[in-house]
């Protein structure tokens, strides 16, 4: 079924940094499912960066895009609070996180636990 007929679907994203961690403790982001529009809108943010734009401009467009479809979080030792997310990650790792958002990159929960 189309995303858009399912609005707010989310689905858990982790950082390839993380991907070693065990699954029952390993660090993941919950996020909001993006149909093209929002695929757009999060690719346009992460194009900034090759384009003639300030510093100000990237972040800040990165940083409107994370709060937009970044809804929770799993073992982070912090509770959720959108506004934290500059505070939390690089700018690097941000942009890994918009990536795997605008794709649907869903985390494997298929793995072997150790």
């Amino acid at each position: 079924m189309p995303i858009f007929l399912e609005p707010d679907q989310t689905f858990e994203v982790c950082l390839d940094a993380d991907q070693s961690k065990p699954v029952e403790s390993r660090p993941v982001f919950v996020c909001l499912s993006q149909s093209m529009r929002g695929q757009r809108s999060i690719l346009q943010a992460v194009d900034l960066l090759d384009e003639k734009h300030s510093i100000d401009e990237i972040f800040d467009a990165t940083i409107s895009e994370l709060k937009r479809v970044v809804v929770g979080w799993r073992n982070v030792e912090r509770s959720f609070v959108v506004d934290d997310l500059d505070n939390l990650l690089t700018y690097r790792e941000a942009r890994e996180l918009l990536i795997k958002v605008a794709y649907n990159q869903r985390m494997n929960t298929n793995e072997k636990k150790d």
